[in-house]
């Protein structure tokens, strides 16, 4: 059983991970809308593990490690799963075809719905 004190942290670190991981997850898709592949990871293993990490964009691997950090917390506090806007992104980088819009249509669809 978790204090009362260390729940409150934790409720406040969750929240402040949200929110960095919102304001993330919109810089990392404008940079995929204007061109910038990996988000998706639509085309990972094409490359050598060794060149695939160069062309990831650092916001995509800011956004992921932000999110490490925020499934690690909402597990610690019980929470099954995951935050809404994590969840959307986890289903369209699962999302597999060969008529499957590419990265930066994909960022631009995510933006406008996160606009609605």
């Amino acid at each position: 059983m978790v204090s009362a004190k260390r729940e409150a942290a934790l409720e406040k670190e969750r929240r402040s991970l949200e929110a960095a991981y919102s304001a993330a997850l919109l810089v990392a898709l404008r940079d995929c809308a204007d061109g910038r592949w990996g988000l998706f990871g639509q085309n990972e293993g094409t490359l050598p593990a060794s060149l695939e990490s160069r062309y990831v964009p650092e916001s995509a691997k800011r956004l992921a490690a932000i999110g490490d950090e925020l499934v690690a917390v909402r597990e610690e506090m019980g929470f099954v799963d995951l935050f809404a806007p994590m969840q959307r992104l986890a289903e369209l980088r699962a999302e597999r075809g060969p008529n499957r819009p590419g990265e930066p249509r994909l960022a631009q669809m995510f933006l406008d719905e996160l606009k609605e």
